[in-house]
């Protein structure tokens, strides 16, 4: 039981972690622009947010911990550009997040189809 838990926990810290790994250097380094602010929020996240638990998780089933994990991610970067909350940079990042849910659910709870 107390594997589980720490093996939960380190499927739900490591989102939050490695999303923020990939931002920084991004963000500085390139800086934003509608590409790279579509590319982040729409295509690396969701990837990051499926496949990261995976990698230092023992669980089977790791939608719990990439939803969670990302709702951290979210919630963190919210309150830090709370003040830009009507720019389209943020609503960028608003949608992307509802998005993103759907499309981390969908991808987690589809049934895999295997060829006969």
């Amino acid at each position: 039981m107390e594997n589980i838990s720490i093996n939960k926990l380190k499927g739900v810290l490591i989102v939050p972690i490695g999303i923020a790994i990939i931002l920084v250097p991004l963000s500085l380094l390139i800086g934003w622009n509608l590409v790279t602010l579509i590319v982040f929020w729409l295509v690396i996240t969701p990837a990051l947010t499926i496949y990261l638990p995976k990698l230092v998780s023992k669980n089977i089933n790791h939608l719990f911990e990439s939803l969670v994990g990302m709702g951290i991610f979210y919630a963190l970067m919210v309150l830090m550009i709370y003040d830009h909350y009507q720019s389209d940079y943020f609503q960028l990042m608003m949608w992307s997040g509802v998005i993103n849910l759907i499309s981390v659910t969908v991808h987690l709870r589809w049934p895999t189809v295997q060829a006969e």
